[in-house]
């Protein structure tokens, strides 16, 4: 091993700038993947406890997501023109890829696979209601007749799409709070996370209310965490000797089940350190099209059409058959929907 490497000094700030020197996009995809993985499993479980009983990638997956949120959004609003132009350019990035899942979803894939008849089908509060979710305000989930008879107990269409909903208003938090004159706002940020971290760690016990409260107040919390990363992006230093580090401390955290609290330090601190180092090589692993997004919000309506047709055996043979579906049509999103909104990002100054 490189010895240099393990006490080489890089700062946050250094590589946030550039995408070409870091590894944001691969940690993204690997985030999406990861919850692909943990519905692979609840799809094929028995259990509809799975979620709440055992450890799963979900843990990591979409607190990564809301880390590197908080972290990118903050940057997108420091380097925005004006608040008009970064509520456009979140609205460009937020809005295609879900709307155009909703709507594939809703007038191609229900027509489908429902046992309704296509008059009732079309004709039902139920359909319009699914549309509304284009707002991203409110999420509804199921549409009429389709995947009732699901391995997961419930007929949802998209469960991801909440998660798209809570950063919404997350980013709109942000806004108000970046727009209001306040001294010492960063005292004030950081007294916010300690209080929603207790508050987080005392709805760890498995009742109905955590199981409510507990996705807020630890993805809010994550996404807290970037913005603090942001703020201090010049002074937290990634250093190689992490890579020892990180998976003792992970490894140590799930076996003395703690690792819901310490997951609020490790996984900003394995996203940094992903983010900042071996990007040489893993640029050469990462896709040029930003591939992450489209198959986020695609891939549970993938799942439960593999789940509901095809009963796959197991968890990973559902999670490789949804992989090689949901990828073309995050392909198709990406350069169909995405990366053309994109391009209209400075029409609002």
């Amino acid at each position: 091993m490189n010895i240099k490497f393990l006490y080489t000094r890089r700062t946050l700030g250094s590589h946030l700038e550039n995408p070409r020197l870091n590894n944001f996009g691969l940690i993204r995809l690997i985030a999406a993947l990861m919850v692909m993985e943990t519905h692979s499993h609840i799809l094929t479980a028995e259990d509809n406890d799975f979620y709440y009983t055992s450890f799963h990638l979900d843990f990591l997956g979409l607190p990564i997501f809301f880390f590197l949120s908080g972290l990118l959004v903050t940057q997108s609003l420091h380097n925005s023109p004006s608040w008009k132009n970064f509520l456009w350019r979140r609205f460009l990035r937020i809005y295609p890829a879900p709307c155009l899942a909703i709507l594939t979803a809703a007038l191609i894939m229900g027509p489908l696979v429902t046992t309704c008849s296509l008059k009732d089908y079309f004709t039902s509060p139920i359909l319009y209601k699914y549309l509304e979710g284009c707002s991203l305000v409110h999420i509804n989930f199921l549409l009429p007749g389709v995947f009732t008879r699901s391995p997961l107990g419930t007929d949802s269409v998209n469960s991801s799409l909440w998660t798209i909903a809570l950063e919404l208003k997350l980013y709109l938090a942000l806004l108000i709070a970046w727009l209001i004159k306040i001294p010492q706002k960063i005292p004030l940020l950081l007294l916010l996370l300690a209080a929603i971290t207790i508050t987080a760690s005392h709805f760890l016990k498995q009742d109905a209310m955590s199981r409510l409260l507990r996705p807020w107040l630890t993805l809010g919390t994550h996404f807290l965490l970037g913005i603090l990363a942001y703020l201090f992006k010049d002074k937290i230093v990634s250093r190689g000797y992490w890579l020892l580090l990180l998976p003792i401390a992970f490894l140590v955290s799930i076996r003395l089940n703690i690792l819901y609290t310490m997951g609020f330090l490790l996984i900003p601190a394995l996203v940094i350190f992903t983010a900042t180092h071996g990007i040489r090589f893993l640029k050469k692993i990462t896709p040029t099209a930003d591939l992450s997004y489209g198959l986020y919000v695609f891939a549970f309506p993938v799942q439960q059409l593999v789940a509901n047709y095809l009963h796959p055996a197991n968890a990973l043979i559902l999670f490789m058959l949804s992989v090689v579906a949901a990828l073309p049509l995050a392909i198709l999103s990406w350069f169909g929907v995405e990366k053309r909104a994109l391009r209209l990002k400075n029409r609002v100054r």
